[in-house]
């Protein structure tokens, strides 16, 4: 049984005649005819019995039209209100982020789309970037932001924000580490090599970005102590001779205060990249495409402020994200 013929009943039963229902529908006589012959095959009964006038519905007709009338009219109120919904983007969408980007555009982001789209629903998860890939794989998150570290066959990644590392910690001429004259000082990768640190574990996309790095200079890290949680890292680097690898914005508080100073790395410069990530084989709504915008949106207005800065010189408000 064919939603065509179902159409096609119900003109024949409304106009009363063949003929008439075949200029309506715009379908030649004899192709309508076959159609409501092969639907009384398929229902197992007359429909229609003809008059010296044209046709009118048997018993069984009357039925089948009730049903049918029914099931067609609900049909078109599905169809309106799915296309409807490609003009107002609707429904709840679930976005996965470090708890740091998180912390830098989450709440902007809830209120921009809770003004423009009140009828989407984000549902912000903060994590990892290897525990992030995890779940836009399994369905758990439909939109993910990831470090460039975390490359996968089943996602689609688009580059979203970058901004410069820098050493954190505080001065030592010992280890020849001088204050610096500026907002920031200048070091180079050979000269970190030989400073007491203390970086994340090597789950987290920062770890793999500057261990990578490290390999391709041929050096070695004098690495003290392996901490996953920023927050940790920030207060240690106050209070021990211990020097940390972050975006300037994850001190910017210690720095701003005195309590702590920067170093950017030069002789490569450390940059750290953060991708936007949506499954590759899974429905992209109209929701999660305003979503993407947003965020886009929200990371743009931060990079035109001078909030995050990538890879040239700036004063120390010059960036807030850091990537874990």
């Amino acid at each position: 049984m064919e939603l065509k013929q179902l159409n096609y009943f119900r003109a024949v039963a409304k106009a009363g005649s063949f003929s008439r229902a075949s200029d309506t529908l715009m379908v030649v006589q004899p192709a309508l005819s076959r159609q409501i012959a092969r639907l009384e095959d398929e229902v197992g009964a007359k429909l229609f019995y003809r008059n010296g006038r044209g046709v009118m519905l048997t018993e069984a007709g009357q039925r089948f039209l009730a049903v049918v009338e029914r099931l067609l009219d609900d049909l078109a109120l599905v169809r309106t209100e799915l296309r409807a919904e490609q003009d107002v983007p609707r429904g709840t969408v679930r976005l996965g982020m470090p708890p740091s980007v998180s912390a830098m555009i989450g709440a902007p982001l809830l209120m921009r789309l809770r003004r423009t789209f009140p009828d989407i629903k984000l549902h912000i998860i903060d994590g990892l970037s290897g525990h992030i890939c995890d779940w836009m794989i399994s369905g758990t998150i439909d939109i993910g932001i990831v470090h460039d570290s975390r490359q996968s066959n089943g996602l689609t990644l688009e580059p979203l924000l970058s901004e410069a590392l820098y050493v954190i910690g505080r001065p030592s001429p010992a280890l020849g580490l001088e204050a610096p004259d500026g907002p920031f000082g200048t070091i180079t990768l050979a000269e970190l090599a030989r400073l007491p640190l203390v970086l994340q574990g090597q789950s987290h996309g920062l770890r793999r970005l500057i261990d990578r790095v490290v390999a391709e200079a041929d050096l070695d890290l004098d690495i003290d102590m392996e901490i996953d949680a920023v927050a940790t890292i920030v207060r240690l680097l106050q209070s021990e001779p211990l020097y940390g690898v972050l975006p300037i914005g994850c001190a910017m508080d210690q720095l701003e205060e005195g309590h702590l100073q920067a170093w950017r790395i030069t002789h490569p410069t450390l940059t750290n990249v953060m991708l936007l990530a949506t499954a590759a084989n899974a429905p992209f709504t109209p929701a999660m495409r305003e979503v993407r915008d947003a965020i886009q949106r929200e990371v743009a207005l931060l990079r035109d402020s001078g909030m995050i800065l990538a890879g040239h010189a700036g004063p120390p408000r010059a960036a807030v994200a850091c990537a874990v």
